[in-house]
């Protein structure tokens, strides 16, 4: 129980090996579950982390649970074949049990038709997948999900149409299996719409209970394939396509994006099971001009007065370490604003609860090492507004919570 309460604590697991030979068996798990790659982009060559470059030969490589293969800042390296030097591919092999694997820049078409031969070992283990701009058609892509029979979260980042050249589809490459995508699902930067119908279709549909959208083409055809079973959706107010939306047809928002979404795509009518919606506290700044809300604050109030679902409950404001710590001039030095700074942040939710019902909570997604001053921070603007009667409204008065950070990466 000491060990598991020590997770997040890197110092703390390495004192605890040193101990005696039971806290070390007990602690080593712990301290090597994540493993980052990368690559020489002149010897185009894996690099082990010099902190534990001899994991291989200390047999700690099955302790990874957390898979990075970067590819460094040049993004003309891929992740191909030619670096699986016969050293390094039976290194590669021994990580058997990775839940969570992450991949920049792979080139699916160089891997094919062996592509077993390289990731057949993470198929009865990962749960949990991430490519950041993959590299192939529709269907190779689709294939290289397919692989993983037990998936549950997908993450899919900076896939833009038209930046890459698309191999002509195989109309027979068929995904080996259809995995259960019941977690979550990411979207990031992504306009390939054609790939998402594609996996609706060869995947036999989509089943996430929770999404998290940035700057996606086309989310009604997301948030129609999960009708029944999301039942958390992430909504992100900065989205550039979110913050171009013509608002009742009327209205242009100039704020130097296109406006290249409608209202009818934050429209959150068909999904029955929706329990809650989670904006960042950053894209809730209200702006008064004129006594009026600034056009994230009416696309909020638009978004839920669509909500049909009979479960929704709670609305979840995240508010990272730079919400609530602010500039760090000087190490362990942190400036903590007063709580007045977010009457402007609440005055949204205050006027969106005319459209909705719901409870709020405010939850600190920031590291262990700032989270009680962080949740002192809410308490305390959680108070200030309580004194100024300004939760009348709220039954029950919002709560203030905590969520260890993680990359959306």
């Amino acid at each position: 129980m000491i060990i598991v309460n020590l997770t997040y604590d890197i110092r703390s697991l390495r004192a605890c090996t040193l101990t005696c030979y039971s806290w070390y068996i007990a602690a080593v798990p712990h301290l090597h579950q994540t493993l980052f790659t990368s690559i020489d982009p002149w010897k185009y060559k894996y690099q082990w982390p010099n902190p534990i470059q001899h994991m291989y030969t200390l047999g700690l490589l099955p302790f990874v649970k957390f898979c990075w293969m970067r590819a460094g800042l040049c993004k003309t390296v891929v992740h191909s074949p030619r670096q699986f030097t016969p050293r390094i591919l039976h290194q590669f092999l021994a990580l058997t049990n990775v839940q969570e694997l992450g991949i920049e820049y792979l080139d699916i078409p160089s891997f094919m038709p062996e592509i077993r031969r390289y990731f057949g070992h993470f198929l009865p283990t990962v749960r949990s997948l991430a490519l950041r701009e993959p590299k192939g058609s529709r269907r190779q892509i689709i294939y290289f999900i397919g692989l993983f029979q037990h998936l549950e979260d997908l993450r899919l980042l900076q896939c833009w149409a038209g930046t890459q050249y698309e191999p002509v589809d195989d109309l027979t490459l068929i995904p080996p299996s259809a995995p259960p995508l019941r977690g979550c699902l990411l979207i990031s930067n992504f306009t390939r719409v054609d790939l998402l119908k594609d996996m609706i279709d060869l995947l036999g549909g989509i089943r996430f209970r929770g999404m998290d959208f940035f700057d996606v083409d086309d989310m009604q055809l997301l948030l129609g394939g999960c009708a029944k079973t999301l039942e958390t959706f992430q909504l992100h107010l900065t989205d550039p396509r979110g913050k171009g939306v013509s608002l009742k047809h009327l209205q242009y928002l100039a704020d130097g994006f296109a406006a290249e979404s409608s209202l009818w795509d934050f429209d959150l009518s068909h999904n029955k099971s929706l329990q809650t919606l989670e904006v960042s506290a950053r894209s809730v700044e209200v702006t008064l001009s004129g006594g009026s809300l600034d056009a994230a604050s009416m696309l909020l109030q638009y978004a839920l007065s669509t909500i049909q679902s009979p479960v929704f409950f709670q609305v979840v404001v995240f508010y990272c370490d730079r919400d609530l710590c602010g500039p760090q001039p000087v190490r362990f030095s942190y400036w903590v604003p007063s709580a007045s700074q977010y009457h402007g942040q609440f005055e949204v939710f205050r006027e969106a609860r005319k459209v909705r019902d719901f409870r709020l909570v405010l939850c600190a997604n920031v590291p262990d090492p700032v989270r009680e001053r962080s949740v002192r921070v809410l308490k305390r603007a959680v108070a200030a507004e309580k004194a100024k009667n300004g939760f009348d409204d709220f039954f029950p008065a919002p709560s203030v919570t905590y969520r260890p950070y993680r990359d959306r990466w």
